[in-house]
């Protein structure tokens, strides 16, 4: 029985009014799935792969750029210096076993010729030279002991003596075409300096090339 004005629920028996027959879906959940965890954890396993990749990438190209760098100040510095020996008068060369190239007259006594760790024409190691005489660098070499550049100044132990260089001196002749190579004497000289570098456990690869061609000319009479 019911007195004016009420009005009776017909759920509130079975409790649906005090919202204890409501459950919310969600309600019962906590975190993640096992599922939902693996996903997750292949996702951040892909990025993190990239990632590293990517930093990798990033680190070798820069040693490269280095490299290339060093290489290509190596050859230049080569090529000035055969750029002031003397034009050779015929074929011969010097003898490619000499320990120093400070008897080197000629541009065809660089012919064939390869050192490492790259030296100085006197024949101190590049990156502690001091400027030293042939005879004070041999001295040095020989003993051990001489002036040299100061400790701060010099290239890391080990790494300059990655480097090689090495010289090709062909006699050219121009043509149509371009320059062809001669086996003869001839008034043209086609110098190409080569610097390879020797990583940990690597074979020697390339880093730079330089390439310049020199002429005898005839003086005006």
């Amino acid at each position: 029985m019911t007195t004016r004005g009420e009005v009776r629920c017909p759920f509130r028996r079975q409790g649906i009014a005090s919202g204890a027959g409501l459950r919310r879906p969600w309600a019962s959940r906590r975190g993640f799935t096992y599922i939902e965890s693996m996903i997750a954890l292949a996702v951040l396993s892909f990025a993190g792969a990239a990632l590293l990749n990517s930093v990798a990438g990033a680190v070798s190209s820069s040693n490269d750029s280095l490299y290339r760098s060093i290489g290509k100040g190596m050859a230049e510095q080569l090529l000035d210096e055969i750029a002031a020996a003397k034009f050779p008068n015929g074929t011969a060369t010097a003898s490619t076993t000499m320990l120093f190239r400070s008897s080197f007259a000629t541009i065809d006594d660089y012919a064939d010729w390869t050192e490492s760790p790259p030296r100085t024409k006197a024949g101190e190691l590049l990156g502690a030279d001091n400027g030293a005489t042939a005879d004070e660098a041999y001295q040095i070499m020989m003993t051990g002991v001489g002036m040299s550049r100061a400790a701060e100044l010099q290239a890391a132990p080990g790494f300059v003596n990655r480097f090689t260089r090495s010289v090709l001196v062909e006699r050219v002749q121009p043509g149509p075409t371009g320059w062809t190579i001669e086996t003869t004497h001839t008034a043209h000289r086609r110098v190409t300096v080569t610097v390879s570098y020797t990583a940990s456990n690597q074979s020697a690869y390339p880093v730079a090339q330089a390439t310049r061609v020199f002429s005898s000319v005839a003086p005006s009479p």
